[in-house]
């Protein structure tokens, strides 16, 4: 079977939770040929993944590359970009209008015909010609003004349509033949998805790791960016979220937590699959010493979303009580989030800390980050079934972590396996560390069921299993059977209200799809 990977933003070109995913099917799959297709931002970089014998092609396509050139004018020409605006006035009047005239159907339809043009003159060649500012202004205009919002400026239009007709511009890349194309991410990644299986007919499989819009949500809570700019862009993303969950064969999520969104986005429940991501217990095995002072570790990349102010401001209190305490921080630092890991340095400087926070970078797995701390935390505010916290339970270390996305599908309801508490509480997050800290037994009970409910639930052998069946369903056309020890949904903490953590733009977005977590 000949398989698409679609990635954005991680394999082969970064390390990281999802590449990890992207790799075991790689090499676990051996049985299937696979074309990688990464989106990457410039194009800039190279990969830091060695691809296995299977996989046939590595394809990089840089979203923010150079752009298209306009058309030349001719009659012919004209006509196609005059085609073009009218689906993007069709694609913007379902994002931006009503709830009750079948926006997602609508958005589907605008798309589907985006596609045609593309095959018929190059989209990203007509965007560049005329792109989506005029269908933005006559949108907001017709459906917001008129409850209102005040009028969008050019120059937020201008903005907005640079953002999304980039991701419009995918449209023109084709995927090759291909029996199942799978998409590791909503969004971007998807609409080349989209694209192939209008072309071809191709199923599409979409497994989501953190829930891309939520995080698209997040990411631009803190953008600097006008409000009518979020507010567009991200009206554009839910509608095209809407419309991947409805139109792929299967959904494959990581956890519960995804899958809640994705039936809220429109996923049929019939054709929702949760296959939990797995290590190998012999590549992870149990970890039998502990450093000599006493220590919290942390492993992944330096990123907004792990929330490492929290993880900081609490080692600060856990000072107070450990005096001798120690925070070992590994992971890369990508370019694009240096001033954040400036910002960072300064807290514990700030905090009075920096003595005892250290800095170890990028390390070779997560087994080194393992087993140098007494504990490992977790303070994420953003993630799906976190590698780190899977490979910590089988090492059978005790953990600390932030109560989102899967992290409560790893534990158990008692929290004998592993501690969790709210995101963005430090204190919390503090106690739970200096419980754990001075108190060896605990320790040791906690990371031996630790590794116990791993044994039981995470396995890679069985992660791979369930993809496997997924691939030979999906090129059949069929459906896969559930799980018999597939938890029910209606069991999954609700995790923090989503009006907690979004204003403006996307919490109307979110109030729109009277989501509650």
């Amino acid at each position: 079977m000949r398989i698409a990977l679609i990635t954005e933003g991680t394999y082969p070109m970064v390390t990281g939770g999802v590449s990890t995913w992207c790799d075991q099917l790689l090499t676990g799959l051996p049985e299937n040929d696979f074309d990688v297709v990464a989106l990457t931002g410039s194009g800039a970089g190279r990969p830091v993944w060695e691809v296995p014998p299977n996989v046939r092609s590595v394809r990089l396509i840089p979203v923010w590359g150079s752009s298209a050139s306009p058309l030349r004018p001719t009659p012919r020409r004209r006509y196609w970009v005059d085609a073009t605006q009218y689906e993007l006035e069709r694609l913007w009047d379902a994002a931006l209008g009503s709830e009750r005239q079948d926006p997602v159907g609508r958005t589907a339809s605008a798309l589907q015909h985006l596609v045609g043009i593309s095959d018929r003159i190059g989209l990203a060649r007509s965007l560049a010609t005329r792109g989506s500012v005029a269908a933005i202004i006559a949108a907001w205009t017709r459906h917001l003004v008129s409850v209102g919002e005040p009028p969008i400026s050019v120059a937020d239009a201008v903005m907005a349509a640079s953002i999304v007709d980039r991701a419009l511009a995918l449209l023109d890349h084709r995927l090759g033949e291909v029996n199942v194309v799978h998409a590791s991410s909503n969004g971007p990644s998807s609409l080349l998805a989209l694209a192939q299986s209008w072309r071809h007919g191709t199923p599409i499989l979409l497994t989501e790791h953190g829930v891309y819009l939520r995080e698209r949500y997040l990411a631009l809570y803190g953008a600097q960016l006008s409000w009518p700019v979020r507010r567009a862009v991200t009206a554009f993303l839910r509608r095209l979220c809407q419309v991947v969950n409805v139109r792929a064969h299967m959904v494959l999520p990581v956890n519960q937590f995804n899958a809640r969104w994705e039936r809220r986005l429109g996923a049929l429940p019939e054709r929702i699959y949760t296959i939990p991501n797995g290590v190998d217990p012999l590549t992870f095995r149990p970890v039998t010493t502990e450093p000599d002072l006493p220590t919290i570790s942390f492993v992944g990349r330096i990123d907004p979303l792990k929330d490492l102010e929290t993880l900081i401001s609490a080692f600060a209190l856990v000072r107070e009580r450990v005096p001798d305490a120690q925070l070992r921080i590994f992971g890369p630092t990508p370019k694009e989030n240096a001033a954040y890991k400036e910002l960072l340095v300064a807290l514990t400087q700030a905090l009075g800390v920096a003595g005892a926070v250290h800095w170890e970078g990028p390390s070779q797995g997560s087994r080194p980050a393992i087993e140098a701390g007494h504990v490992v935390a977790l303070s994420s505010v953003s993630e799906g079934l976190p590698f780190t916290l899977i490979e910590a339970m089988m090492c059978g270390r005790a953990t600390v972590n932030t109560d989102v996305g899967g992290v409560a599908e790893c534990l158990d309801e008692e929290q004998a396996t592993g501690m969790l508490v709210a995101a963005r509480d430090h204190a919390a997050f503090a106690d739970a560390c200096v419980l754990l800290l001075t108190d060896p037994q605990r320790r040791t009970v906690m990371g031996a069921a630790a590794r116990q409910r791993a044994l039981s639930r995470f396995t890679l052998e069985r992660c791979l299993a369930r993809y496997r069946e997924a691939y030979l369903a999906a090129r059949t056309g069929r459906l896969l059977k559930p799980e018999q020890d597939t938890p029910v949904l209606a069991t999954v903490p609700t995790g923090p209200s989503l009006t907690e953590t979004l204003h403006d733009g996307a919490a109307l977005d979110a109030a729109a799809l009277g989501l509650s977590a």
